[in-house]
Protein backbone atom coordinates (compact mmCIF):
# COMPACT_ATOMS: atom_id res chain seq x y z
CA UNK A 1 0.00 0.00 0.00
CA UNK A 2 1.27 3.38 -0.86
CA UNK A 3 2.08 5.87 1.79
CA UNK A 4 -0.31 8.43 3.04
CA UNK A 5 2.03 11.13 1.68
CA UNK A 6 1.86 10.03 -1.75
CA UNK A 7 -1.64 11.84 -2.33
CA UNK A 8 -2.67 15.41 -1.69
CA UNK A 9 -2.91 16.98 0.61
CA UNK A 10 -1.09 14.96 2.99
CA UNK A 11 2.11 15.42 -0.13
CA UNK A 12 2.03 18.80 0.25
CA UNK A 13 2.05 18.43 4.36
CA UNK A 14 4.78 16.39 3.62
CA UNK A 15 7.01 18.69 1.44
CA UNK A 16 6.30 21.18 3.76
CA UNK A 17 7.64 19.76 6.38
CA UNK A 18 10.74 18.35 5.16
CA UNK A 19 11.35 21.76 3.99
CA UNK A 20 10.75 23.70 6.80
CA UNK A 21 11.87 21.34 9.70
CA UNK A 22 13.55 17.96 8.85
CA UNK A 23 16.59 19.59 6.57
CA UNK A 24 16.54 22.66 8.79
CA UNK A 25 16.90 20.64 11.84
CA UNK A 26 19.47 18.54 10.10
CA UNK A 27 21.79 21.64 8.68
CA UNK A 28 21.83 22.99 12.78
CA UNK A 29 22.95 19.51 13.89
CA UNK A 30 25.29 18.77 11.06
CA UNK A 31 28.45 20.59 12.97
CA UNK A 32 28.28 17.41 15.39
CA UNK A 33 29.74 15.22 12.41
CA UNK A 34 32.75 17.37 12.85
CA UNK A 35 33.22 14.76 15.47
CA UNK A 36 34.52 11.02 14.64
CA UNK A 37 32.41 10.39 17.61
CA UNK A 38 29.06 11.36 16.20
CA UNK A 39 29.62 10.18 12.89
CA UNK A 40 27.30 6.88 11.81
CA UNK A 41 30.90 4.99 10.53
CA UNK A 42 33.96 7.01 12.45
CA UNK A 43 36.05 6.33 9.27
CA UNK A 44 33.78 8.57 6.86
CA UNK A 45 34.72 12.25 6.67
CA UNK A 46 32.23 15.32 7.56
CA UNK A 47 31.55 15.68 3.80
CA UNK A 48 30.69 12.29 3.08
CA UNK A 49 28.76 11.96 6.45
CA UNK A 50 27.04 14.71 6.15
CA UNK A 51 26.29 14.23 1.91
CA UNK A 52 25.00 10.63 3.48
CA UNK A 53 22.60 12.24 5.65
CA UNK A 54 20.99 14.54 3.41
CA UNK A 55 21.13 12.60 0.12
CA UNK A 56 19.03 9.72 2.49
CA UNK A 57 16.76 12.84 3.57
CA UNK A 58 16.00 13.48 0.16
CA UNK A 59 15.68 9.40 -0.88
CA UNK A 60 13.49 8.61 1.93
CA UNK A 61 11.32 11.76 0.43
CA UNK A 62 10.87 10.06 -2.92
CA UNK A 63 9.91 6.78 -1.31
CA UNK A 64 7.33 8.50 0.90
CA UNK A 65 5.73 10.59 -1.69
CA UNK A 66 5.87 8.00 -4.68
CA UNK A 67 7.98 10.62 -6.69
CA UNK A 68 9.46 9.01 -9.61
CA UNK A 69 11.06 11.40 -12.01
CA UNK A 70 9.49 10.55 -14.83
CA UNK A 71 8.44 13.58 -15.81
CA UNK A 72 11.69 15.22 -14.85
CA UNK A 73 13.62 12.74 -17.18
CA UNK A 74 11.34 13.48 -19.66
CA UNK A 75 11.58 17.01 -20.09
CA UNK A 76 15.40 16.42 -20.06
CA UNK A 77 15.43 14.09 -22.90
CA UNK A 78 12.95 16.62 -24.46
CA UNK A 79 15.86 19.59 -24.36
CA UNK A 80 18.16 16.84 -25.62
CA UNK A 81 16.71 17.65 -29.14
CA UNK A 82 18.88 15.41 -31.64
CA UNK A 83 20.70 13.41 -28.47
CA UNK A 84 17.85 11.97 -27.83
CA UNK A 85 16.93 8.40 -29.64
CA UNK A 86 13.87 6.09 -29.79
CA UNK A 87 14.68 2.48 -29.77
CA UNK A 88 12.31 0.45 -31.04
CA UNK A 89 11.15 -3.18 -29.87
CA UNK A 90 12.62 -6.30 -32.09
CA UNK A 91 11.00 -8.78 -33.44
CA UNK A 92 8.73 -11.63 -30.67
CA UNK A 93 12.02 -13.84 -30.97
CA UNK A 94 13.88 -11.92 -29.10
CA UNK A 95 11.59 -11.75 -26.17
CA UNK A 96 11.42 -15.22 -25.31
CA UNK A 97 11.66 -17.28 -22.15
CA UNK A 98 11.23 -15.83 -19.17
CA UNK A 99 11.05 -12.22 -21.17
CA UNK A 100 8.08 -13.61 -23.26
CA UNK A 101 5.36 -11.48 -23.77
CA UNK A 102 2.24 -11.57 -21.94
CA UNK A 103 -0.95 -9.86 -22.11
CA UNK A 104 -0.50 -7.63 -19.51
CA UNK A 105 3.62 -6.99 -19.84
CA UNK A 106 4.97 -6.79 -23.31
CA UNK A 107 7.85 -5.03 -24.49
CA UNK A 108 7.14 -1.15 -25.25
CA UNK A 109 9.42 1.90 -27.50
CA UNK A 110 12.07 3.03 -24.74
CA UNK A 111 14.55 6.09 -25.32
CA UNK A 112 17.41 6.93 -24.45
CA UNK A 113 20.40 9.86 -24.29
CA UNK A 114 23.70 9.90 -26.73
CA UNK A 115 26.83 11.38 -25.67
CA UNK A 116 28.77 13.43 -26.58
CA UNK A 117 25.98 13.36 -29.47
CA UNK A 118 24.42 10.65 -31.92
CA UNK A 119 26.22 9.03 -34.08
CA UNK A 120 25.85 10.64 -37.69
CA UNK A 121 23.29 8.29 -40.00
CA UNK A 122 25.67 7.65 -42.32
CA UNK A 123 28.63 6.45 -39.84
CA UNK A 124 30.52 2.98 -40.25
CA UNK A 125 30.24 2.03 -36.61
CA UNK A 126 31.89 -1.66 -36.75
CA UNK A 127 35.08 -0.15 -35.25
CA UNK A 128 33.94 2.37 -32.97
CA UNK A 129 33.59 1.71 -29.24
CA UNK A 130 30.12 2.14 -27.34
CA UNK A 131 28.98 1.78 -24.04
CA UNK A 132 25.59 1.27 -23.23
CA UNK A 133 24.59 2.21 -19.76
CA UNK A 134 21.49 1.91 -17.78
CA UNK A 135 20.61 3.82 -14.47
CA UNK A 136 19.63 3.43 -11.55
CA UNK A 137 16.64 4.20 -9.31
CA UNK A 138 15.62 0.86 -7.40
CA UNK A 139 13.19 0.03 -10.47
CA UNK A 140 10.80 2.84 -9.79
CA UNK A 141 12.86 6.05 -9.98
CA UNK A 142 14.13 7.63 -13.70
CA UNK A 143 17.44 8.51 -13.28
CA UNK A 144 18.03 8.64 -16.60
CA UNK A 145 18.42 12.88 -16.65
CA UNK A 146 21.03 14.51 -19.00
CA UNK A 147 22.21 16.11 -15.67
CA UNK A 148 23.65 12.21 -14.80
CA UNK A 149 24.10 11.15 -18.03
CA UNK A 150 27.53 14.75 -17.97
CA UNK A 151 28.36 13.30 -14.68
CA UNK A 152 29.42 9.53 -15.99
CA UNK A 153 29.98 9.89 -19.70
CA UNK A 154 33.04 11.90 -18.88
CA UNK A 155 35.09 8.98 -17.68
CA UNK A 156 33.36 6.41 -19.59
CA UNK A 157 34.57 8.56 -23.10
CA UNK A 158 37.72 9.67 -21.65
CA UNK A 159 39.46 6.59 -19.56
CA UNK A 160 37.29 3.71 -21.06
CA UNK A 161 37.93 4.79 -24.60
CA UNK A 162 34.76 5.16 -25.47
CA UNK A 163 33.65 7.13 -29.13
CA UNK A 164 29.74 7.27 -27.53
CA UNK A 165 27.90 6.32 -24.51
CA UNK A 166 24.13 5.60 -24.59
CA UNK A 167 22.12 6.77 -21.40
CA UNK A 168 18.72 3.96 -21.55
CA UNK A 169 16.20 4.52 -19.57
CA UNK A 170 14.12 1.35 -18.98
CA UNK A 171 10.59 1.89 -17.85
CA UNK A 172 10.09 2.21 -14.15
CA UNK A 173 7.79 0.05 -12.26
CA UNK A 174 4.69 1.50 -11.50
CA UNK A 175 1.84 -0.71 -12.14
CA UNK A 176 0.93 -4.20 -13.20
CA UNK A 177 2.27 -3.72 -16.63
CA UNK A 178 5.33 -2.66 -15.61
CA UNK A 179 6.45 -5.21 -13.24
CA UNK A 180 9.48 -7.67 -13.91
CA UNK A 181 10.41 -8.57 -16.66
CA UNK A 182 9.13 -5.41 -18.65
CA UNK A 183 12.64 -3.48 -17.69
CA UNK A 184 14.39 -6.47 -18.46
CA UNK A 185 12.39 -6.23 -21.87
CA UNK A 186 13.99 -3.14 -22.22
CA UNK A 187 16.95 -3.92 -21.74
CA UNK A 188 17.21 -5.79 -24.64
CA UNK A 189 15.30 -3.67 -26.72
CA UNK A 190 18.02 -1.51 -25.88
CA UNK A 191 20.92 -3.55 -27.14
CA UNK A 192 19.31 -5.00 -29.77
CA UNK A 193 18.57 -1.22 -30.74
CA UNK A 194 22.92 -0.37 -30.30
CA UNK A 195 23.34 -3.48 -32.78
CA UNK A 196 20.98 -2.79 -35.55
CA UNK A 197 23.25 1.00 -36.06
CA UNK A 198 26.27 -0.85 -36.75
CA UNK A 199 28.36 -1.45 -33.99
CA UNK A 200 30.40 -5.20 -33.15
CA UNK A 201 29.61 -6.76 -29.78
CA UNK A 202 33.33 -6.94 -29.40
CA UNK A 203 32.83 -3.21 -28.89
CA UNK A 204 29.72 -2.67 -26.92
CA UNK A 205 30.38 -2.80 -22.91
CA UNK A 206 26.89 -2.85 -21.20
CA UNK A 207 26.78 -1.07 -17.64
CA UNK A 208 24.58 -0.50 -14.93
CA UNK A 209 24.13 1.45 -11.68
CA UNK A 210 22.55 0.15 -8.50
CA UNK A 211 19.10 -1.65 -9.42
CA UNK A 212 20.39 -0.97 -13.21
CA UNK A 213 23.30 -3.03 -12.29
CA UNK A 214 21.17 -5.68 -11.21
CA UNK A 215 19.12 -5.52 -14.51
CA UNK A 216 22.54 -5.73 -16.30
CA UNK A 217 23.22 -9.20 -14.78
CA UNK A 218 20.45 -9.99 -15.98
CA UNK A 219 20.46 -9.06 -19.67
CA UNK A 220 23.89 -11.35 -19.77
CA UNK A 221 22.29 -14.10 -18.29
CA UNK A 222 19.35 -14.18 -20.87
CA UNK A 223 21.80 -13.77 -23.61
CA UNK A 224 23.80 -16.36 -22.11
CA UNK A 225 20.85 -18.64 -22.05
CA UNK A 226 18.97 -17.79 -24.74
CA UNK A 227 21.77 -16.83 -27.49
CA UNK A 228 18.84 -14.56 -29.17
CA UNK A 229 21.68 -12.03 -30.08
CA UNK A 230 25.50 -11.91 -29.52
CA UNK A 231 27.14 -11.40 -26.43
CA UNK A 232 28.84 -7.84 -25.37
CA UNK A 233 32.50 -7.17 -24.75
CA UNK A 234 31.91 -6.61 -21.10
CA UNK A 235 29.93 -5.88 -18.34
CA UNK A 236 30.01 -3.04 -15.92
CA UNK A 237 28.62 -2.90 -12.34
CA UNK A 238 28.35 0.13 -9.83
CA UNK A 239 26.97 -0.54 -6.88
CA UNK A 240 24.71 -3.33 -7.38
CA UNK A 241 21.32 -4.56 -5.95
CA UNK A 242 22.30 -8.25 -5.95
CA UNK A 243 20.15 -8.99 -3.23
CA UNK A 244 16.23 -8.12 -4.15
CA UNK A 245 13.67 -9.81 -1.86
CA UNK A 246 10.10 -9.26 -0.42
CA UNK A 247 11.60 -8.00 2.80
CA UNK A 248 14.24 -5.70 0.97
CA UNK A 249 14.01 -3.01 3.29
CA UNK A 250 14.46 -5.34 6.08
CA UNK A 251 17.18 -6.96 4.62
CA UNK A 252 19.35 -3.97 3.83
CA UNK A 253 19.38 -2.78 7.45
CA UNK A 254 20.82 -5.61 8.74
CA UNK A 255 23.44 -4.62 5.99
CA UNK A 256 26.92 -3.55 8.49
CA UNK A 257 26.83 0.02 6.92
CA UNK A 258 23.28 0.51 5.98
CA UNK A 259 22.93 3.35 8.74
CA UNK A 260 25.52 5.71 7.46
CA UNK A 261 24.67 5.29 3.77
CA UNK A 262 22.55 7.61 1.48
CA UNK A 263 19.87 4.69 0.69
CA UNK A 264 17.13 4.65 3.06
CA UNK A 265 15.39 1.08 3.61
CA UNK A 266 11.76 2.67 2.27
CA UNK A 267 12.94 3.19 -1.40
CA UNK A 268 13.95 -0.12 -1.72
CA UNK A 269 10.93 -1.28 -0.32
CA UNK A 270 8.79 0.15 -2.77
CA UNK A 271 11.23 -0.91 -5.40
CA UNK A 272 10.66 -4.75 -4.68
CA UNK A 273 6.93 -4.54 -3.75
CA UNK A 274 6.58 -2.33 -7.46
CA UNK A 275 8.90 -4.69 -9.60
CA UNK A 276 8.17 -7.84 -8.13
CA UNK A 277 5.41 -9.95 -10.08
CA UNK A 278 2.53 -9.99 -7.53
CA UNK A 279 2.61 -13.76 -6.42
CA UNK A 280 6.32 -13.73 -6.23
CA UNK A 281 8.80 -14.50 -8.79
CA UNK A 282 8.85 -18.27 -9.58
CA UNK A 283 11.79 -20.68 -9.47
CA UNK A 284 12.69 -19.78 -13.12
CA UNK A 285 12.79 -15.87 -12.28
CA UNK A 286 14.31 -15.60 -8.66
CA UNK A 287 17.87 -15.72 -10.23
CA UNK A 288 16.84 -12.67 -12.78
CA UNK A 289 15.34 -10.33 -9.55
CA UNK A 290 17.63 -11.71 -7.37
CA UNK A 291 21.18 -13.10 -8.73
CA UNK A 292 22.89 -13.17 -5.05
CA UNK A 293 23.49 -17.07 -4.63
CA UNK A 294 22.61 -17.82 -8.42
CA UNK A 295 25.78 -17.34 -10.01
CA UNK A 296 26.39 -18.47 -13.45
CA UNK A 297 28.33 -19.37 -16.42
CA UNK A 298 29.27 -16.68 -19.11
CA UNK A 299 32.15 -15.43 -21.34
CA UNK A 300 31.35 -11.56 -20.80
CA UNK A 301 34.21 -10.20 -18.51
CA UNK A 302 32.69 -8.71 -15.59
CA UNK A 303 33.91 -5.22 -13.59
CA UNK A 304 32.11 -4.82 -11.01
CA UNK A 305 32.96 -1.83 -8.33
CA UNK A 306 31.78 -1.06 -4.68
CA UNK A 307 32.15 1.56 -2.01
CA UNK A 308 33.76 0.27 1.11
CA UNK A 309 31.10 2.18 3.30
CA UNK A 310 27.83 1.41 1.07
CA UNK A 311 25.04 -0.35 2.97
CA UNK A 312 25.50 -3.21 -0.38
CA UNK A 313 29.37 -4.04 -0.10
CA UNK A 314 29.39 -7.18 1.68
CA UNK A 315 26.10 -8.92 -0.89
CA UNK A 316 28.35 -7.07 -3.55
CA UNK A 317 31.16 -9.15 -2.31
CA UNK A 318 29.77 -12.09 -1.82
CA UNK A 319 28.01 -11.47 -5.62
CA UNK A 320 31.71 -10.99 -6.86
CA UNK A 321 32.76 -13.98 -5.30
CA UNK A 322 30.24 -16.53 -6.22
CA UNK A 323 30.76 -15.63 -9.86
CA UNK A 324 34.36 -15.68 -9.69
CA UNK A 325 34.07 -19.48 -8.29
CA UNK A 326 32.45 -20.26 -11.28
CA UNK A 327 34.96 -21.99 -13.80
CA UNK A 328 36.01 -19.85 -16.75
CA UNK A 329 34.35 -16.74 -15.30
CA UNK A 330 36.17 -13.60 -15.45
CA UNK A 331 35.76 -11.20 -12.73
CA UNK A 332 37.01 -7.55 -11.43
CA UNK A 333 35.67 -6.23 -7.79
CA UNK A 334 37.37 -3.10 -7.20
CA UNK A 335 35.93 -1.27 -4.19
CA UNK A 336 36.38 2.76 -3.13
CA UNK A 337 37.86 3.65 0.12
CA UNK A 338 35.08 5.78 1.58
CA UNK A 339 32.76 5.21 -0.77
CA UNK A 340 29.34 5.66 -0.23
CA UNK A 341 26.45 3.88 -2.57
CA UNK A 342 26.84 4.78 -6.29
CA UNK A 343 29.85 6.28 -6.18
CA UNK A 344 30.47 7.53 -9.50
CA UNK A 345 27.33 9.42 -9.41
CA UNK A 346 28.59 11.11 -5.94
CA UNK A 347 32.18 11.70 -6.34
CA UNK A 348 32.02 15.71 -6.83
CA UNK A 349 29.81 16.08 -3.81
CA UNK A 350 31.62 13.25 -1.95
CA UNK A 351 35.41 14.43 -3.16
CA UNK A 352 36.14 11.07 -4.69
CA UNK A 353 36.46 11.74 -8.03
CA UNK A 354 40.40 10.45 -8.42
CA UNK A 355 39.06 7.83 -6.74
CA UNK A 356 36.09 6.94 -9.18
CA UNK A 357 38.58 8.04 -12.61
CA UNK A 358 41.30 5.13 -10.83
CA UNK A 359 38.37 2.77 -10.82
CA UNK A 360 37.35 3.65 -14.36
CA UNK A 361 41.10 3.02 -15.53
CA UNK A 362 40.89 -0.02 -13.72
CA UNK A 363 38.00 -1.32 -15.89
CA UNK A 364 39.78 -0.16 -18.99
CA UNK A 365 42.85 -1.95 -17.87
CA UNK A 366 40.36 -4.84 -16.78
CA UNK A 367 38.69 -5.17 -20.66
CA UNK A 368 41.68 -4.38 -22.44
CA UNK A 369 43.59 -7.35 -20.64
CA UNK A 370 40.54 -9.75 -22.23
CA UNK A 371 40.64 -8.84 -25.47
Amino acid sequence: MAPIWSKQPFKAAYIAFALLIKIPVLLVLSPRFLFPTFRPLRTLTFRITLFARLVREYILFQAQTRSNEKSAVEASQSKAKDRFAKAQTGDATLYTDILEATPVIKPAEVGGLWYPGPPPPSADLKDEKVVLHFPGGAFVIACGSDLNGRMFSPFALKDLKASRLFLAQYRVAEDPSTRFPAALQDLVTFYNYILSLGYRPCNILVSGDSAAGNLTIGLVRYLEQTAVLSLPAGAMLWSPWTHVTKAAGQDYLQEANAHADILAPEILQWGADAYLPENGPSKEAVPYVSPLHHPFRTTVPFFIHSGKAEGFCDTIRAFAQEMSNVEGNRVRLHETDLGPHNTAFSHLATGLTAAIQRAFEDARDFFDDQA
